[in-house]
């Protein structure tokens, strides 16, 4: 029987929080990659945007700023900056009785609203993909910070102008987006060729002295226009832009200073083999040395990582993780695999009205329900076979019925 090998300790980060929006009380200490599950409306995205705040704060205070937008005073302007960042209503308008505390050291809202007394340029650390992230390319156009109204949330903001910079800068003068050579390796790139895009590739075509994203499928002299294209494709491109801002060419592995990245629901729109080929990535972005946060709706995404836990406590090899994602055995293989056996792993489930819970043993057998069915995200894949297997007996139970009656009457 293999020995169990004891998993390192996290170390990346606590994050509390109390009464703040939808989070009743929450405590989450991240890993190398950390799962957020539940139902809408638990304050996934509030807690995540919260993280965001707390590391980046200065580096939020200064882009507001870059925009002319000025929060001033201590109550109204506080309110302001709430409803800029999060998007009126999210919080409180006081927050009096909101509770944050990062790694043991306490905040408040108001403390938040207002820049901290550090001089010289801030640093972003958190690169964050919101949810709504198709929102930042409208007809394939990207569009910067300055483009949104007040109360759209500056995680889309900010993410929407990463991608701007991104195709009017580095890319300015390319027209092929994907696949590139330089971006991601062929063990990344040929999945999503496949799963995502069919073949096609993503291109940027000159059209009424605007640049858009097309498609171009191969035999085709026309690009498929952005509305033209499937939801799950919508859904991924502006993904893969911000994949590509975090993984930039040649042999830097990181985009200082970035430390974190928060991807929310990167199943949006795809079909679970396109799921699997995009968890690859994630695998990378961790291999990088980035801290992975993720909020999803996916069971495909928990597999994977009740799997990986389910490796490392068995003392599996590389050769057990390239399995699960059918790679071939190479250098950049091996390598990816072994890192993902070497990292930590958390997933913590959000409910409406109770505190925030920690179910990072996945385990089936639990006693706890959130545990066993996974938030949630199994539990009605259990029932349905449980619902089949009673109408099974039933069926049985009438036909054993059926055939002792026979039996008697011949």
């Amino acid at each position: 029987m293999a020995t169990k090998k004891s998993r390192k300790k996290p170390t990346m980060g606590r994050l509390q929080v109390k009464n703040l929006g939808p989070v009743v009380e929450a405590d989450v200490t991240f890993g190398d990659l950390t799962v957020i599950v539940g139902p809408q409306a638990t304050g996934k995205s509030v807690l995540l945007e919260t993280l965001k705040l707390v590391i980046d704060r200065d580096h939020i205070h200064d882009t507001f700023s870059r925009y002319s937008v000025v929060f001033s005073g201590n109550g109204e302007g506080s309110k302001a900056f709430l409803g800029g960042f999060y998007g009126p209503g999210m919080v409180g308008a006081d927050g009096g009785d909101v509770e944050i505390s990062w790694n043991g050291r306490n905040m408040t809202l108001a403390s938040l609203s207002k820049r901290g007394r550090g001089k010289g340029e801030s640093r972003e650390e958190v690169f964050f993909i919101p949810a709504q992230r198709v929102v930042s390319l409208p007809k394939g156009i990207s569009q910067n910070f300055g483009t949104f109204d007040y109360g759209d949330p500056y995680v889309l903001r900010r993410f929407s102008d990463t991608v701007h910079h991104l195709l009017q800068n580095e890319f300015g003068s390319k027209a092929k987006l994907f696949p590139q050579a330089n971006r991601l390796n062929e063990t990344l790139r040929k999945p999503i060729s496949k799963h995502f895009y069919g073949g096609a590739s993503l291109e940027v075509e000159a059209r009424d002295f605007t640049n858009r994203l097309v498609l171009k499928i191969p035999g085709s002299m026309e690009g498929l226009p952005f509305l033209a294209w499937s939801a799950g494709q919508r859904e991924f491109t502006p993904l893969l832009l911000g994949l590509y801002w975090l993984c930039p060419a040649g042999a830097t592995s990181l985009r200082d200073p970035l430390q974190w990245v928060v991807i929310e629901e990167p199943e949006m729109g795809l079909h679970p083999l396109a799921i699997s080929s995009l968890l690859l990535v994630v695998l990378e972005l961790m291999r990088r040395g980035y801290r992975v946060v993720i909020s999803t709706h996916s069971p495909v995404v928990l597999d994977m990582v009740w799997a990986l836990r389910q490796f490392q406590d068995l003392g599996c090899e590389e050769s057990d993780v390239r399995y699960l994602f059918d790679l071939t055995k190479s250098s950049y293989n091996s390598a990816l695999a072994r890192s993902a056996l070497e990292k930590e792993y958390r997933v913590y489930f959000f409910d409406r009205g109770k505190p925030v819970q920690d179910i990072s043993d996945l385990d089936p057998g639990a006693a706890d329900s959130n545990e066993a069915h996974w938030g949630g995200l199994t539990g009605f894949a259990s029932r349905t076979g449980e619902a089949i297997a009673r109408a099974v007996n039933r069926f049985e139970s009438r036909s054993s019925q059926f055939g002792a009656v026979s039996r008697e009457e011949d």
